[in-house]
């Protein structure tokens, strides 16, 4: 990914930031925006790194990771459904930047943390190409199968997990937030099934912004889990 090459420790923060992300309410995005506002005037009057400034930095890595991941996953789908013949290539790029999110996530939690979450986020991508499948063949029975696999195998696996990794996340909305993306992700795909294709891009970007406030909000969070790691 591009913004891996932003420096080790930018990269492994980020990429935390993005599993954790999907924990965090969208509406906090909010007070972060105008935390972010702050950071920004701070920024603009110091000549010397800030835990504001840093905190800014994280936010706009992981505003991107998220638009990205968001991109990749629509390209990804498309590219399949449509036969073309770049689809195992896009395929390759969404299942990289998986590796590399378990990768940077591994380097702050450890090689077990890496394993799992490699694990997890394998069986969502996995059973999105079945949804995607089933939904080209009008299959609502193997639609639901595989919404049922994804969240019995990553929607409540991962927010047990995360609840454990961070105690300052609920499970409850952990598993709430993972949920939302899960069927704003099978909407989408069901747009490009109909040939929506308008509609479908409309969906990913309001998947995007609900994403931006998701990462906006986790900056903050990871801030406070890990204030050694921002201090000027």
């Amino acid at each position: 990914m591009s913004n891996s090459n932003k420096g080790a420790a930018n990269v492994a923060l980020s990429a935390v930031l993005l599993v954790v992300g999907l924990a965090v309410g969208f509406g906090v995005s909010k007070a972060s925006d105008n935390k972010d506002t702050t950071s920004s005037n701070t920024k603009n009057s110091a000549s010397a790194p800030t835990t504001s400034t840093k905190a800014s930095d994280i936010r706009a890595n992981l505003v991107a990771l998220g638009v990205e991941h968001q991109d990749l996953t629509m390209h990804a789908v498309d590219a399949a459904l449509d036969g073309s013949k770049n689809a195992a290539e896009v395929s390759k790029d969404l299942y990289k930047n998986g590796t590399d999110i378990g990768a940077a996530v591994g380097s702050v939690y450890g090689k077990e943390a890496e394993t799992t979450f490699n694990s997890v986020w394998k069986v969502h991508l996995d059973q999105f190409v079945a949804y995607a499948g089933a939904s080209s063949k009008g299959d609502d029975a193997g639609k639901k199968a595989a919404l049922s696999a994804i969240d019995s195998q990553y929607t409540k696996p991962l927010s047990a997990y995360l609840a454990k990794a961070n105690p300052n996340l609920p499970e409850d909305t952990l598993y709430s937030v993972l949920s939302d993306h899960v069927n704003q992700t099978a909407a989408m795909i069901d747009l490009h099934v109909k040939g929506d294709y308008a509609g479908e891009v409309t969906a990913r970007d309001q998947a995007a912004q609900h994403l931006n406030g998701i990462f906006s909000t986790l900056a903050g969070g990871i801030v406070k889990q890990f204030p050694d790691k921002f201090q000027g």
